[in-house]
């Protein structure tokens, strides 16, 4: 009887705790006219929801569903003043997928990969969970996720997880589940080897529904970071979400992570059941039924100890980072909040050091995963040797970590931390027989004033980093005010690429080739431009870079090498003559499993021979897997395509790459063209690479050619081709027709000739 009236309850408990978590919310939360103009319209607002049990998203009463991100999204309904429409999926993959064909609009509890940015959007993270191997008792002590190459491992349908091992394990036979009720009795009977899942669905099916026969033997190596996730195509509805979800007080949070995530609560047990169970069979026989006791005594112990372990573990991870034993973003936050509360003086105050680890992504992209973790723990145990006992480290990003101080507002003395800080960064990291060295970079800042929202001292050392990163690289940089400004400015720039990638505000400029012995036009360099629609034309290398800090570099080089194998074929339809356009290639482009079919595809769907395309690398593409660079070089080659080294001396030049790579044509960086009139150093560098190029069969092309003297100095040390402002300024295509063309082959031989 009690639970069933408890069962009755339950439900209007949940509601009430809902109902009271919404009136706290600050529904008055600042929108523009468009926004509201937009909400005005009041189309329904279609959410996606799978079930993710313990706590992400449950069964309710009847056909409700519940959860952690049930609570968010109701906060976020009050604050935008909208009732969503909720759509329950049968599983998390066929919510995904609903959400590429753009037939839902928003998802929830999404990680945000490089795949799906293509068509969502994501907010901040607002929930975490760390992935584990399950495998059955006694199976394993620990294991890593290399341990189960060519055998079957079960992971749930259409999530990040799925991407991950087969990006970095492939010889991992996946299976694919709709639910992990269902890998977990697979596993149960021996039918597979192995489940990825999160520590609390394992208890969740280990124990209340019976299972006994598995356990927890090392981490998956790919953490779930989740945020809501909206569809691109409806950016203001993005926007909306984030800032509903940031108007969600710490208190608030707490008070969900109260109701969801703590152990107890996800580990409620019928004990009712259990001691009907045994009161009945005591009637039947009593002599069974002791013995039933005895072994139903025995079996809780061990249950007890399980959970013991099981809260133990999710205790820890709750407030720590289970990769490096540093504490997390959470601890950071609720920490900050007490000490911000706390007096301050000059004697006396609230100090954040955010440092972050420069290029460390490279690290991950040319070595893999493992090391990079290596590498991660190696520098949370350093950080936390020069670090005093009241101090407190947290990791709070990939790169990340956050120093946390009560100490004198003195900046000498933190600037004498933060030296020592970056310096124990450098020191190299052994590694078998690896090294690897690091650069940080640090942002300061200070409290000196009461703080409504203790985040914002967060934000303001973020600030520093940020600004100290563009003007200080491996150095430091104290707040400042302006920087405020300076990061509203690249924010909105930030966003106005992302919308600009989505629409037509790219084209391409074309800077021709051309042969220096015969003054021939022999190509044309492809080169991104940015029209903004109220700043006009932005300067390449700002948004270039700005596009690899966003995560959008591949989306951008992805449409440039479209427009330019339009444009090339639309140049051919007119008749125009040329040998090669070049098309400069990013790293991440590069690296990406699918980047051959990608190349391929587009040249098909565009009509573009293979034969003319020259792909443009950087050195830096080599720093990595060399025998993959070979393959995906070596099937595009077999294509007809071609592969050129830009901007070739300045980064990791090596004769070994040069010979066993197929790579047809050298480009010389402007900035030694420039300076061999006068350097004698640049010279030496300018000659050595042109011997090279020609030992090896290579073409040399020199980039940034201004004046006479340089044109002449690089045909008497016989460079073939040549590209600068002496010859033409990039044009637009439209510029680019056979008489124009004629007239800069004219200028060259009469440059030649002078």
């Amino acid at each position: 009887m009690p639970t069933k009236i408890f069962a009755k309850l339950t439900p209007l408990l949940q509601i009430l705790s809902v109902l009271i978590l919404s009136v706290s919310v600050n529904a008055a939360i600042p929108l523009t006219t468009e926004e509201q103009r937009w909400l005005a319209k009041g189309d329904p607002i279609k959410v996606g929801v799978a079930i993710i049990p313990p706590y992400l998203s449950n069964k309710g009463g009847g056909d409700t569903v519940e959860g952690m991100s049930l609570d968010y999204l109701k906060l976020i309904e009050v604050s935008l003043g909208v009732e969503f429409q909720y759509q329950v999926f049968k599983s998390y993959g066929a919510m995904m997928e609903a959400a590429k064909q753009h037939s839902i609009d928003v998802v929830f509890a999404a990680s945000n990969t490089e795949e799906r940015r293509d068509y969502l959007d994501f907010t901040q993270v607002y929930s975490h969970l760390a992935n584990k191997i399950f495998t059955q008792k006694g199976r394993y002590q620990q294991a890593e996720m290399s341990d189960f190459t060519g055998k079957q491992f079960a992971v749930p349908r259409g999530t990040a997880l799925v991407g991950y091992i087969r990006t970095n394990y492939p010889g991992i036979e996946l299976v694919q589940v709709d639910d992990l009720g269902e890998a977990f009795n697979l596993l149960s009977a021996g039918q597979i080897e192995g489940v990825g899942s999160y520590a609390s669905a394992g208890y969740l099916y280990s124990v209340l529904e019976g299972i006994d026969n598995i356990s927890i033997v090392g981490s998956v190596g790919y953490d779930y970071h989740i945020s809501f996730a909206s569809r691109n195509d409806q950016p203001l509805l993005g926007v909306l979400l984030e800032k509903a979800l940031s108007a969600v007080s710490i208190e608030q949070k707490a008070e969900i992570e109260r109701r969801w995530v703590q152990p107890e609560d996800t580990q409620r047990i019928d004990k009712e059941t259990y001691v009907s169970a045994i009161i009945l069979l005591g009637f039947v026989l009593a002599i069974a039924g002791l013995l039933i006791v005895v072994f139903w005594n025995r079996s809780l112990k061990r249950e007890v100890l399980y959970r013991q372990e099981i809260q133990k573990e999710v205790s820890f991870l709750a407030y720590h980072d289970e990769l490096t034993g540093a504490y997390n973003r959470q601890f950071l936050i609720e920490t900050l909040s007490e000490y911000t509360r706390l007096a301050f003086s000059n004697d006396r105050s609230t100090c954040v050091i955010l440092l972050g680890l420069d290029n460390f992504s490279l690290i991950n992209e040319f070595h893999g995963q493992k090391i990079g973790d290596y590498v991660l723990r190696r520098m949370s145990k350093r950080l936390n040797s020069r670090l005093s006992g009241d101090a407190v480290l947290s990791r709070t990003g990939g790169d990340e970590f956050t120093v946390l101080l009560r100490q004198a507002n003195n900046q000498v003395v933190l600037s004498h931390l933060a030296d020592l800080l970056i310096a124990e960064i450098s020191s190299p990291i052994a590694y078998g027989d690896q090294s690897f060295s690091l650069t940080a970079t640090a942002g300061i800042s200070i409290q000196t004033e009461e703080l409504s929202e203790p985040l914002r001292l967060l934000e303001q050392a973020d600030l520093a980093l940020h600004e100290a990163k563009r003007k200080n690289r491996g150095g430091y940089l104290f707040y400042a005010l302006e920087m405020s400004d300076k990061l509203q400015e690249r924010e909105q720039l930030a966003n106005a690429l992302s919308r600009a990638l989505r629409t037509e505000q790219f084209y391409l400029d074309f800077q021709p080739q051309v042969a220096l012995d015969t003054g021939e036009v022999v190509g044309f360099e492809a080169l991104a431009r940015w029209q903004h629609p109220d700043q006009g034309n932005i300067r390449p290398d700002k948004f270039i870079a700005l596009a690899e800090q966003e995560g959008l570099i591949v989306t951008l080089g992805d449409r440039v090498l479209r427009l330019a194998c339009e444009q090339g074929r639309e140049w051919l339809d007119q008749g125009l003559e040329f040998q090669r356009i070049a098309v400069n290639v990013s790293v991440k482009q590069f690296i990406e499993t699918d980047y051959v079919s990608k190349v391929l595809n587009t040249l098909e769907q565009t009509g573009f021979p293979p034969s003319k395309l020259e792909l443009e690398l950087t050195e830096s593409v080599f720093m990595g897997d060399r025998d993959l660079a070979k393959e995906t070089m070596d099937k595009l080659t077999r294509q007809g395509i071609c592969f050129a080294i830009d901007d070739f001396g300045t980064g990791f030049s090596s004769l070994l790459y040069l010979k066993e790579l197929p790579v047809s044509k050298l480009k010389l960086d402007q900035g030694f063209i420039r300076g061999i009139t006068k350097d004698h150093s640049s010279l030496q560098i300018v000659k050595a690479s042109l011997q090279m190029g020609h030992a090896l069969s290579m073409d040399v092309i020199a980039e940034g050619v201004e004046t006479i003297e340089e044109q002449g100095l690089l045909t008497d040390l016989h460079c073939q081709q040549a590209q600068g402002y002496l010859f033409s300024r990039p044009l637009k295509s439209q510029l680019i027709t056979a008489d124009k063309i004629a007239q800069i082959e004219r200028n060259v031989r009469l440059v030649t000739e002078a």
